[in-house]
């Protein structure tokens, strides 16, 4: 039977990711205590298994790109975490662990297999954390069940991290999250793109098919807005 990581699906990210008005930053290091990746909503992240493919344990640095849709307005287009300092010459569909040889028969031509997003956020974390996350996050619904996690607990830190950024909103886009504040594991999270939907992420590979970053793509050249800015 053929494994998971022996299919590549090519896509070209390259020129997009290099445009030079998109404009870089770096949010923060994601520590990855057992290499095993997930990409979610951080909301909804009790299905969602890792990627198929892993990395060495250790913390790397993780940016986004922000891409300017007026003089007062941007919003997140790229989010990627970086393991080695070379570029990548090949980028390939990021697959989760649970996807069968099956599924990627039936995969038609410009399908992906992402990830939903519910809440217009996103994350990078580790399997481990992500088990914390879920923990601290029941523990709070189950003391308040009308508790909001991200009212009570995030929005702070989202405002007080990133808040004053001259690329973010007031609100924060992006934030450093530690669901147990003893623990170097964290979640990396950030606004995704235009918001809800459903999202691909890609593995950057160099010519000796070493992985050298993962990358989340939130299509925003996909959407465009009408004259009310409503999201078409």
């Amino acid at each position: 039977m053929k494994n998971i990581n022996d299919y590549e699906i090519n896509y070209e990210l390259e020129d997009e990711i290099n445009d030079p008005e998109l404009v870089e930053i770096h949010i923060g290091d994601v520590n990855l205590p057992t290499g095993k990746i997930i990409v979610a909503d951080p909301f909804f992240t009790v299905e969602q298994r890792p990627f198929a493919r892993t990395v060495e344990p250790d913390k790397y640095p993780v940016h986004i790109y922000m891409s300017k849709i007026d003089t007062m307005h941007h919003r997140v287009a790229y989010a990627k975490i970086k393991f080695r300092p070379e570029t990548a010459t090949k980028w390939i569909l990021a697959l989760t662990d649970d996807i069968t040889g099956e599924e990627m028969q039936e995969l038609g031509e410009d399908e992906f297999y992402g990830f939903p997003v519910e809440s217009g956020l996103a994350c990078f974390l580790d399997e481990k954390t992500n088990a914390a996350l879920i923990t601290k996050i029941e523990a709070l619904q189950e003391k308040d069940p009308i508790a909001n996690y991200y009212d009570v607990v995030l929005s702070d830190e989202f405002r007080e991290y990133s808040g004053k950024n001259e690329f973010s909103r007031e609100l924060g886009d992006w934030n450093d999250h530690r669901p147990n504040k003893d623990s170097d594991d964290n979640a990396i999270m950030f606004a995704s793109g235009w918001g809800d939907g459903y999202y691909p992420a890609y593995w950057g590979v160099n010519n000796n098919g070493d992985t050298v970053e993962l990358v989340i793509d939130f299509l925003i050249n996909e959407f465009e807005e009408d004259d009310n800015g409503i999201r078409l």
